[in-house]
């Protein structure tokens, strides 16, 4: 639970002091929970032992998963790496502080997404993924790339037909032109959010084709123009995106494809292995010939 829930659910237990404390950070909630205990109690004219006491109350193990905390939600509403980088980076964390928090948000992350998953969507987009007809086009924004070439990659040794149009440069267009109405676009797009992606689900629509979208917040520009959506938070401990949940996602879609084409998929990867046979022993020629 972040603070406000755990402060909403103790409320009847807290003593004076507490309650003066818990007003203070309900009100300088997410920001002024990254002061340290003495500025804190400062803040609120408690003690920094009262403001140890009172996390330790809530629940949390020290006042650096409180900061956690707040760094996550505070880096939530911003969308530049700039603008993250005063409520992430500082002078306070050790390089092993850095290693633990990266794997904490990571596992908030990933924990979060599954919590929050539609699952009617994810079965709906797994379905449209293995669909024998048409073709599946992967599209990512900027540093979403290397989450949307992992997808295509894996995609294509399940189905036939998928096209990774790459991160969005203008020479994806050419590949657009033959998009038919049993045709899925599968986009990637996570802040800052540009307009290659929007414009491509809307030519999709255009064309009477499915769109699906990966995205990391509801109300991203493509949501309206997908007619499924798949969230995925990226909280990190540095100013930088994690797509340590996108990546779990992709997974489970590949996953989910190559059970529903679980034949398929069997008879593809024994072809798979004998043309990797086949090349490797004509490369062993060369270097022997």
């Amino acid at each position: 639970m972040l603070l406000t829930e755990r402060l909403a659910s103790r409320a009847a237990s807290l003593t004076a002091s507490e309650r003066a404390l818990a007003e203070d950070l309900l009100r300088n909630y997410p920001d002024g929970l990254l002061d340290s205990a003495s500025a804190i109690a400062a803040r609120s004219g408690t003690s920094a032992s009262t403001v140890v006491r009172m996390f330790a109350k809530l629940g949390y193990d020290s006042l650096a998963e409180v900061r956690r905390e707040a760094r996550s939600e505070v880096t939530s509403r911003l969308q530049t790496a700039a603008q993250r980088a005063p409520a992430t980076l500082g002078a306070e964390r050790s390089l092993a502080e850095c290693l633990e928090d990266a794997l904490l948000h990571d596992l908030h992350n990933l924990a979060a997404t599954r919590r929050g998953l539609d699952m009617a969507a994810f079965e709906a987009v797994a379905r449209l993924l293995a669909q024998a007809g048409g073709r599946v086009y992967v599209l990512a924004e900027k540093n979403s790339a290397p989450v949307a070439s992992h997808l295509a990659t894996h995609l294509n040794m399940c189905r036939p037909g998928v096209q990774d149009l790459g991160d969005g440069a203008p020479f994806a267009v050419d590949r657009l032109l033959w998009v038919e109405s049993q045709d899925v676009l599968l986009v990637f797009t996570i802040r800052r959010y540009s307009a290659g992606g929007l414009r491509a689900a809307q030519h999709f629509r255009a064309q009477g084709a499915t769109v699906a979208a990966i995205t990391d917040s509801p109300v991203a520009p493509v949501v309206p123009h997908a007619q499924h959506t798949l969230v995925v938070r990226t909280a990190n401990a540095s100013p930088f995106d994690s797509y340590t949940a996108a990546f779990f996602l992709c997974n489970a879609l590949v996953s989910a494809v190559a059970q529903l084409r679980h034949q398929a998929v069997g008879e593809a990867l024994e072809r798979r292995d004998a043309l990797w046979q086949r090349f490797e022993a004509d490369a062993l020629d060369g270097l022997l010939g």
